[in-house]
């Protein structure tokens, strides 16, 4: 009798998984659909830092020189994929706020880079644009960051740090990862 309950008692719960594995309902829940930058996760999520390293010497090789990476927006989840826009900021606000935070002597080291860091003027890379949108059917959308060497080494020095908090705000559908609508460039210019 004892082997017959614990054999019911199997039997209703493989029914139980093999109905809630079959509901689609739950398939249809799985994962956020949350909108983020994947540049602001390049340090494995412990800064929004995207690291860029100029060199002169390049620059002197080939005065045309221009650096080039790519910025966007992800989309996660499994839920269907519809049209969603951001828009895209140079928000030099944060940059102002981590800098007292780096100069208020409790922040971690890493926010050194903000002591000295200077903001990276527009004119030394080419315009961004204002939105960014994935379209239907897709996950993701991306733009060229493109900065112009030459104009940068004539008006900085070498080992100077530039920074360029990039932002998306305002999404048409879904919910932005706020901890990754940042992703902060920074610039080091090297020998």
């Amino acid at each position: 009798m004892k082997k017959y309950i614990m054999f019911l008692c199997f039997i209703y719960i493989i029914r139980v998984m093999l109905v809630s594995c079959s509901d689609p309902a739950i398939g249809d829940i799985y994962g956020e659909a949350l909108i983020y930058m994947p540049q602001a996760t390049h340090n494995l999520g412990t800064d929004c830092n995207l690291n860029l390293n100029l060199s002169v010497a390049a620059v002197t090789a080939d005065p045309s020189l221009k650096t080039q990476t790519t910025l966007g927006i992800y989309r996660s989840g499994t839920q269907p994929k519809e049209t969603a826009t951001v828009d895209l900021v140079i928000n030099s606000d944060t940059l102002k706020i981590a800098k007292v935070y780096a100069l208020g002597g409790n922040a971690p080291s890493t926010f050194n880079i903000y002591k000295t860091g200077v903001l990276l003027e527009s004119r030394y890379y080419d315009p961004l644009p204002d939105k960014l949108t994935i379209k239907d059917g897709e996950r993701q959308a991306t733009t060229q960051l493109i900065l112009h060497n030459s104009e940068i080494f004539a008006n900085y020095s070498i080992g100077q740090i530039l920074l360029l908090p990039v932002q998306i705000m305002n999404p048409t559908r879904y919910e932005l990862k706020k901890s990754l609508s940042l992703t902060m460039v920074v610039i080091t210019l090297g020998k």
